[in-house]
This record gives C-alpha cells, structure tokens and sequence, in this order.
C-alpha cells in the first residue's frame, strides 16, 4: 500500500518549516515597513479603515454594522488607538488565526507534522487576509470571530454529554447572531448550519442536492424572492465602482447560467484583470480548488463537523455570489469559503490517514 499519494507529501518537512519561519519573518518585516511609512500599499476604492476611525471617533453617527460600534465602545473607554488595534489585527492574523486553523483540523505536530506545516503555511502566506491586517479593517476580526464560532459549533457536535451539548449549541447561536452584526449572510449561513449539520451526503446525494440546489434558486429567483440581491448587483456596475463582471440577472432564464459564471469569476478567481488576480489565483485559489475536489471525491468520509462546514459553505456563497459583482469585494467574500474548505480538507485527510493505519493493522 502505498504511504505517500500526492505530490505535496513528498516535499521534506524541513522545507515546509523553513518556508513557514520565512513567510513569517517576511510578513513582521512587512508590516513595520508598511506601518512605518517605508512602504505604501493601496487596496483600491474609499477606505473602510477610515470611516471605522471615523465613526469611532464621533465624526460619523452611521454605523454599517457592529464593528464600528465595538471599536466607538473601546474608544469611549479610553481604551481605543487606531495603532494598538491594527497591530491586534496583525496579531490575529500573525498567530491566532493560524492556530486557531490547525485546532479546528485537529492536527498535531507530533503526529500530523506534514499536514501541521501545510496547513500553518497556508493561512500565513493568504494574501488577502494579510492585506487587510494593516489598518483596522474587520475581515481579520471576522475571519477569527467565524473560526471561534466554528469551535464551539465542533464542540456541541461531538458533545457527549446534555449540559456541554446545550452550553457549546447556545454559545454557537450567540457567535452567530454576532456575526449577524458583522454581516449579515455571513451570520444568517452560520446560523442556518448550525441546525443543517444533520444531513449527510454521498455522491449520489450530492448529484440530487445540486440538482435540487439549482432548481431551487431558479424558482426563487423566479418568484422575486432574490430581488433584493440582483438590483444590489446591478447597483455596482451603475455606479461604475471598479472592475466587475457585467453578468445581468434580470432575465430569469439567464439565471442559472449567469450564477455559475458568476461563481466561476469570483469563487474560482478566473476573471482575470491584473497581476495581483494572477497571484491571488496560485496562493489561494489553485489549492482550494484541488482540496474542494479532495473534499467531494471523499464526502463519504465527512462527519458531522464537514457536513455543517459544507452547508455553511453553500449557504454563505449562495448569497454573496448572487448580490456582489465587484471582484475586490469577492476576494474578501471568499474568505470564508476558502477556510471552511482548508480545514475540512486536513480534517479530512487526518481522517483518512486514521482509517488507513486502522486498516493495515
């Protein structure tokens, strides 16, 4: 039987480790620079950062959701500066979210290394989630708040016992009425997981559930029931912010094949419009691919955990791909997407290596 399947297995774990300590280093030495004024990075359009300060500050009484208010809340406690947080915000970036990655795929550095490595390297090479580590934007805080929620959603799952079952489900319900202020699809897709988790899926199941999928969003788009997503599509494109697709989902029959160029463009990142998209497309998005094909080629090694992983992965692209045309927000949409499939792959892969050994012995 063979011990190593795939090519990335091959790779010596010192490499893995020596480009890990690299990556790292680069990005302390980086966000100094940056910090610092030695290196200007642009991120496009108006700047989130500065209406959070704003609004923090009292120069703005809107708040777009809660963040702003946490950060107003820190402020009218002495406790806010727009530098502490924003290295906070690295931090989380640096450390936390990494961490919290490699937990939630339950793999060891004594028993997992490979994967351990691999799975660390990832997170800290993203460049997306790193971009947005150098001032107080809230991707960061809201890529950590979905990893913490998907803890305790992993706990209630695998509880045993009544107590810890109904104390990690109603700390789960809280982090996703959360992340509801954060944003709303992101919080409604979580919340919606929470109690779909249940369903399980084989490859016939998934044909007939992506079957059923489609048909679904046909109708309700028929209905008028996505109304409110398609003309906050089509707001980008009247209001010529940046470069978008252009797809129209005002013809009902177009729809469906309007969707799934949408999710090719944006999910997938094959709309190309620059360098950083050609940069974005071999970090993030060529290893999501081949890892969601991992994911359903072995669905019938997914446990209750993957499962909710992979509702909420659907109900949360379902809603932002339909309702976003602009692709520098989808790179920030995705994020979700793509972690929910880089910790269900190594869950998955730990699980399959688990049943291997079990079979040899």
């Amino acid at each position: 039987m063979k011990t190593s399947r795939y090519f990335f297995e091959r790779i010596p774990n010192s490499t893995l480790f020596l480009a890990l300590v690299s990556v790292l280093f680069i990005k302390i030495i980086l966000y100094f620079l940056i910090h610092d004024g030695f290196l200007n990075i642009s991120l496009g359009g108006g700047s989130d950062a500065d209406y959070y300060d704003a609004y923090t500050q009292g120069r703005i009484n809107i708040a777009a959701n809660t963040w702003p208010v946490i950060l107003r809340y820190l402020n009218n406690i002495d406790l806010y500066s727009r530098d502490v947080i924003t290295f906070i915000i690295f931090l989380l970036n640096l450390i936390f979210i990494p961490i919290i990655t490699i937990k939630l795929a339950e793999l060891s550095l004594k028993s997992n290394q490979k994967y351990y490595f691999y799975i660390a390297l990832l997170c800290s090479s993203y460049p997306t989630l790193f971009f947005y580590a150098f001032d107080i934007y809230r991707d960061v805080f809201m890529v950590f708040s979905f990893l913490i929620g998907c803890l305790t959603v992993k706990k209630f799952i695998n509880s045993n016992g009544f107590l810890s079952f109904v104390f990690y489900l109603s700390i789960s319900i809280l982090i996703g009425v959360f992340l509801l202020g954060l944003r709303p699809y992101l919080g409604y897709a979580f919340l919606l997981s929470i109690f779909l988790w249940k369903i399980k899926f084989t490859k016939k199941r998934l044909i007939f559930f992506g079957f059923l999928y489609f048909l679904v969003l046909f109708f309700a788009n028929y209905a008028g029931y996505l109304n409110a997503l398609t003309e906050y599509r089509s707001g980008f494109e009247e209001s010529g912010g940046g470069s978008t697709l252009g797809l129209n989902f005002s013809n009902p029959i177009m729809f469906i094949p309007n969707f799934i160029l949408s999710m090719v463009g944006q999910l997938f990142g094959l709309y190309i419009t620059n360098p950083l998209a050609v940069i974005l497309l071999a970090i993030e998005t060529i290893p999501f691919f081949f890892m969601l094909i991992y994911i359903i080629k072995n669905i019938r090694l997914a446990d209750g955990f993957v499962r909710f992983l992979i509702i909420f992965f659907v109900l949360y692209a379902s809603v932002w791909l339909i309702g976003n045309d602009n692709l520098g927000t989808a790179v920030r949409l995705r994020l979700y997407n793509y972690f929910a499939v880089y910790i269900g792959f190594f869950y998955m892969l730990r699980l399959k290596s688990l049943s291997s050994k079990k079979y040899r012995l």
